[in-house]
């Protein structure tokens, strides 16, 4: 018999839905929602999460419930990333989840964040792209997961389902963008004093990371990327490719940041709902990781934290 559960991942742009069902030993990817919640405004130079954002959150899981409910799920789990880590009222977060999902609320570290997305992610690439498919069981890679408040780093095998390496740095698409850009597009100065901390950052936290021909990107800047560099509107649809060089990232990267808000909504009219002023900066950190580590390819996974999470789920269950 089929078991099916939700898992739901609470970043800090985003919330983000996954319904999932174990059949015959694998994983089936049923469903998937998403909404706009941006928890993390503000969070930064506060540390707490606002009326608006506690608000937006209520609205968004409770279409997720609705979009959960023809599945029939028999769990619900949610997680929170980064900004339910910084946020001093993280209890008010829980409270809202509690009520609208009747599930308890799990605050990922960013180390469990890191290496739960590599889990994910590796099962999401696994048959999606031809050229990844070709590569040796023992490739050294990279998982990079640009969040909202957050990136992720995490080093391991291709054909190792174990990471050696993982870590998480305090600065995602919407950190970056209310840190440093005052304007859309930023100016000069203030992408290079974005890069600048960005840089510091990654000297500090990847001092003991290798470097690496190949990275995954893993999260929703990785993806839209994808699909706007192929044309498509959705991975479902996306071709037996979903890899960019890093000639491409930095191409994408320079294009986006001399762009206009209203002119990037225009470019990810689907998708774009919500990541209009922070795309170009998440992209612009893909780029910087890209050129820290040595890479010339990004491989992009339709998997990320919630298809990480089923995956622990199911196996834990047996």
């Amino acid at each position: 018999m089929e078991k099916r559960i939700a898992t739901i991942d609470i970043g800090t742009n985003t919330a983000l839905l996954f319904v999932a069902g174990w059949k015959d030993g694998a994983m089936q990817d049923l469903h998937g929602a998403s909404g706009f919640v941006r928890l993390g405004e503000g969070v930064d130079a506060s540390r707490r999460v606002g009326t608006a954002a506690l608000g937006r959150l209520r609205s968004v899981l409770e279409y997720h419930m609705q979009e959960m409910a023809p599945w029939e799920v028999e769990k619900v789990i949610v997680t929170g990333t980064s900004a339910s880590r910084d946020a001093a009222n993280a209890d008010e977060i829980r409270a809202i989840v509690r009520e609208v999902t009747g599930s308890e609320l799990t605050i990922l570290s960013g180390e469990e964040e890191a290496r739960t997305t590599f889990e994910g992610a590796m099962a999401g690439l696994d048959g999606f792209d031809s050229h990844w498919d070709g590569l040796d069981s023992e490739t050294q890679l990279t998982v990079i997961d640009v969040g909202g408040g957050s990136t992720e780093f995490v080093q391991g095998k291709k054909g190792h389902a174990t990471p050696h390496f993982a870590t998480s740095l305090d600065m995602g698409s919407v950190r970056m963008m209310e840190r440093h850009f005052s304007s859309q597009p930023p100016s000069v100065t203030e992408i290079e004093n974005a890069g600048r901390d960005f840089k510091a950052m990654m000297d500090k936290a990847l001092a003991f990371a290798q470097p690496s021909d190949v990275c995954v990107g893993a999260s929703g800047t990785a993806v839209i990327l994808s699909l706007v560099h192929y044309g498509s509107d959705s991975m479902r649809d996306m071709p037996r490719s979903s890899h960019l060089t890093k000639a491409d990232v930095t191409e994408w990267s320079e294009r986006l940041l001399a762009m206009t808000r209203e002119e990037v909504l225009t470019l990810i009219p689907r998708h774009g709902k919500g990541r209009e002023d922070v795309f170009a900066a998440g992209v612009e950190i893909l780029r910087l990781a890209m050129e820290k580590l040595d890479a010339h390819t990004l491989f992009v996974s339709p998997f990320g934290v919630r298809q990480g999470v089923a995956i622990r789920h199911f196996r834990k269950s047996g």
